[in-house]
């Protein structure tokens, strides 16, 4: 019997060292590919030794924080115990997203906007709340007055909620009746002051009963193909704001059950959590996607859109592609980080010259959504009725004037600063009160500046131009808004223009390939790094240095 045991306990022994074995060669080796956890995480540091952390316990608890980190085959455990506690508990182990009924995943900031408390995260209180409403609504009814005398057209657009439109699938919580919500208040006095407003949960709320899909899926945030009929509404809402016809959707009475953007991008939510397995639905949660074109012909206008708002726009660039709408499309994501067209990073906003990009749209639209709307225009407002009625000369005079008279150290200084820019109309006179300002940016009343964005909107509406200026980029390490400037610079001195000079694409292409071998034979470590690369390879140093010229102007396109 007691050789039996032994026997037993020596399996059992093997079996955990192989175990471990096997845990050790996946935590340095990693032979097996495991699916990588969703979500932000610190790298940890690779703890070195030291006596005095030996002694006072931080080497260990350092030791303890990597090994928790690095061990082998960690996500696909750490998704085991997310789904156990999922399918046993109903239990997510994400702070800021919730289950409700029929396990509809929901992010805090929906439900509490819903309820009536996200209100409290950025403001004391109803009056407070009120305050801060206004001075936006009354900044972006300025800006809208002094745009409209130069031609661009600003609107705002409020898209839908999955917390307002699917309500009745939101974990249980007591309402706050003494706040005021943001996108309530923004859509009723956008409406009384005259701003065109075109908002979209009213629209979605009426559309869910008939429709065939869930307009928002069950375990995401973003809305889905239900974004293919809201743009187009809002693309019909911008023709009735200059009288024009843009391109026009056509929709077939065929639909497809795949998914155009990925499976991925509808369970968003779902994917933060971290199971092991998806999560099933009824089928109105399959894919269904009608079958569309985008159709253009003689009548039809491609103006250049400057769009200001957040990710929900991201979906709808993904089903409908803003070239085919308009001539020049900028996206300022959480007016934070730019973007030319659908996907190429522009620059961070704040290093724009952002009094060109303001003028040079014939639509400008503040894009947003619920709870995002507490953070009202993500300082939009306030630094466009600068550019536009201020400028940064008259912004340093007055900066100066306050400082002197206040006698303010450099640490004082910067948060005036901050101070002017976020509330600009209690430290400019010309802008206070409740009518369109007259003061003007002093660059809009000299001749030359107008020549220039002239200038400027049309090589932005023009695709050759607008590629040879891009080209012209990559080789001489400019920003596509210095390249912009330096051709604009060039016509309005008469000279001849990168899209005048008779060359085809491809001529233009060699053109800059030989620019840029010049550039590599000028870097002595650049050129003898690549000369040693064409002596492995067997080849001559001439054709792989033509070779990776080419590539660094076709990849930096």
């Amino acid at each position: 019997m007691k050789n039996k045991d032994n026997w037993i306990y020596g399996i059992l022994f093997g079996l955990l060292m192989v175990f471990l074995f096997s845990f050790m060669i996946q935590e340095h080796l990693k032979p097996f590919k495991t699916k990588p956890l969703m979500g932000y995480f610190l790298e940890p540091e690779k703890p070195k030794f030291r006596w005095e952390w030996y002694k006072n316990g931080y080497f260990q608890k350092k030791v303890e924080n990597y090994i928790a980190n690095k061990y082998g085959f960690r996500e696909p455990i750490i998704r085991l115990y997310h789904q156990y506690s999922w399918d046993f508990y109903s239990k997510e182990y994400v702070s800021y997203i919730y289950s409700g009924k029929n396990r509809w995943l929901y992010y805090d900031h929906n439900i509490e906007d819903y309820y009536g408390t996200e209100m409290y995260h950025w403001y004391k209180d109803a009056e407070d709340a009120r305050k801060g409403y206004e001075k936006e609504v009354r900044l972006l009814n300025k800006v809208r007055g002094v745009l409209a005398d130069y031609g661009v057209t600003l609107l705002t657009f409020i898209a839908p909620s999955k917390s307002i439109v699917y309500p009745e699938y939101l974990p249980p919580r007591e309402f706050d009746t003494t706040s005021l919500n943001a996108q309530v208040y923004f859509a009723k006095r956008f409406k009384e002051t005259g701003m065109p407003c075109f908002e979209m949960n009213d629209y979605f709320i009426k559309m869910k009963d008939t429709c065939s899909f869930y307009l928002f899926p069950p375990t995401g945030d973003h809305w889905n193909f239900s974004c293919v009929y809201a743009t187009d509404s809002l693309l019909r809402f911008m023709e009735q704001q200059r009288n024009i016809q843009l391109a026009r959707l056509e929709y077939a009475n065929t639909w497809s059950d795949s998914c155009r953007i990925g499976d991925d991008q509808n369970r968003d939510l779902e994917g933060e959590l971290n199971l092991l397995r998806p999560i099933t639905f009824d089928s109105k949660f399959a894919y269904k996607e009608q079958d569309y074109q985008i159709v253009s012909d003689s009548t039809t206008v491609k103006p250049a859109a400057l769009f200001v708002g957040n990710s929900f726009l991201l979906r709808s660039i993904a089903y409908l592609p803003p070239k085919e709408v308009f001539s020049d499309f900028q996206f300022w994501y959480y007016n934070k980080v730019a973007y030319q067209g659908a996907d190429r990073l522009i620059d961070s906003v704040s290093f724009l010259n952002r009094l060109d990009y303001l003028l040079d749209a014939d639509y400008i639209v503040w894009f947003s959504s619920s709870s995002q709307m507490y953070r009202a225009t993500e300082g939009f407002a306030e630094d466009a009725i600068l550019q536009l009625c201020i400028g940064d000369k008259r912004f340093q005079q007055r900066l100066q004037e306050l400082t002197d008279s206040l006698s303010l150290d450099s640490s004082a200084q910067k948060e005036l600063v901050h101070q002017m820019r976020n509330d600009p109309e209690a430290y400019f006179p010309e802008i206070a009160g409740e009518d369109t300002p007259s003061a003007r940016n002093p660059l809009l009343l000299n001749e030359e500046y107008w020549k220039k964005r002239d200038i400027r909107k049309q090589i932005k509406g023009d695709p050759q131009w607008l590629m040879m200026v891009t080209n012209a980029m990559v080789v001489d390490h400019l920003s596509l808004q210095q390249a912009i400037d330096h051709e604009t610079e060039r016509v309005a001195q008469g000279l001849p223009s990168l899209r005048d000079n008779s060359i085809t694409p491809e001529e233009y292409r060699e053109i800059q390939i030989k620019q840029m071998e010049q550039k590599i034979r000028y870097d002595d470590n650049w050129f003898k790094a690549l000369e040693k690369e064409a002596v492995e390879k067997g080849i001559p140093v001439d054709d792989w240095v033509y070779e990776n010229a080419a590539y660094m102007v076709d990849h930096q396109q």
